[in-house]
């Protein structure tokens, strides 16, 4: 399968991504996705950076841009609001039928036609489906939403398969999933009127409350979130401690480096392989069983369980953090340009 003829005859599928300081995750995520789906032919690539300043960045950028890739540049920072209005902007210029934001911390793990299989299942289900997770999830999570449900017993035949998942909203309110351009345009825009990028009066929280509205008023009826048995991406986290480096202001917290080998954190596997290991009455894969570091340990507890343990700014020591504004601002010559004339006429 992984290796078969590409596939031109299913509709157009748009990735955005969004970037703001973390180019190492942006190349990981951008070039594993390209990597893992080059059978579906039929896509669209964005990348959306908000105004960022690290090094190497604008060259990137310039890079794959040249290369296709529609590349939007933000001027200016609005942290509170930033990653909403990314998501907007992907909204508005996406030309897939179905579109997939991305929040850029994610490397996809899953090489083969598993991009046809949500296609497909989106084609049959779409009347029923609010969006399809793409990124794995710990074991404690997928047993805190277990029971999993199925549209039709003979799905479970299938050599992949997708699950309903009753207890999680129906849509998305932070990207990360395949959604139909129909549910985008239901639910669009994200707020960008928010007070905080997280904790309560930020989009996503604003979001799930317009989802939670819509479905009431029934303009959302009978929708579902699905997630498929092989999840295809997972979180980059780079910190031991369990969290990715994340931008807050001008501040990225948490240990951040590049992949250890070209633009892969984790191993990526084919797809019949995964297929063929799983049984059909078992729920997704949990991260913790599929996130194989590459030349590196992966966040895990002594029991094998999967870290998570985000740096809190408030709590943090000066140790979690580089000043971005700080940190890429040229060193400052030991001497001034008058001091090193006047040296030089001396001379």
């Amino acid at each position: 399968m992984a290796g078969g003829l590409a596939v031109s005859n299913l509709p157009k599928v748009t990735f955005g991504i969004v970037n703001c300081n973390r180019l190492y995750y942006l190349k990981s995520c951008l070039e594993s996705l390209i990597f893992c789906t080059k059978s579906y032919e039929n896509k669209e690539l964005i990348v959306v950076d908000n105004a960022s300043i690290e090094e190497g960045t604008s060259e990137y950028l310039d890079e794959i841009e040249k290369n296709g890739i529609i590349v939007v540049r933000q001027k200016k920072r609005d942290p509170s609001n930033e990653f909403a209005k990314a998501l907007n902007i992907i909204s508005e210029i996406a030309t897939g039928e179905y579109i997939c934001p991305l929040q850029g911390d994610m490397q996809f793990i899953v090489r083969g036609p598993w991009l046809e299989e949500y296609v497909r299942y989106f084609q049959k289900h779409g009347n029923n489906i609010g969006c399809i997770s793409l990124d794995a999830q710990r074991k404690i999570t997928i047993r805190r939403r277990s029971p999993y449900g199925v549209f039709d017993k003979d799905e479970l035949d299938n050599h992949f398969r997708f699950f309903i998942e009753p207890k999680r909203p129906p849509i998305s309110g932070a990207a990360d999933v395949m959604y139909s351009k129909e549910i985008i345009k239901k639910i669009y825009p994200w707020n960008v009127n928010n007070s905080s990028h997280e904790g309560g009066d930020d989009s996503e929280t604003a979001m799930l409350k317009k989802i939670e509205d819509l479905v009431r008023s029934s303009d959302l009826k009978d929708v579902f979130f699905i997630s498929p048995q092989i999840p295809v991406s997972v979180a980059i986290q780079t910190d031991s401690r369990g969290t990715n480096a994340r931008v807050r202001g001008t501040k990225r917290y948490g240990d951040y480096w590049p992949a250890k080998k070209d633009f892969r954190y984790y191993e990526i596997f084919e797809i019949e392989d995964l297929i063929s290991s799983c049984d059909k009455n078992s729920p997704p894969l949990a991260i913790d069983d599929l996130a194989k570091g590459v030349e590196w340990n992966v966040p895990k507890d002594e029991l094998g369980n999967w870290l998570k343990n985000p740096i809190q700014p408030e709590s943090a020591s000066i140790n979690d953090y580089v000043d971005l504004e700080i940190s890429n601002k040229p060193p400052e010559d030991s001497l001034s340009p008058d001091y090193l004339s006047e040296w030089l006429d001396d001379e």
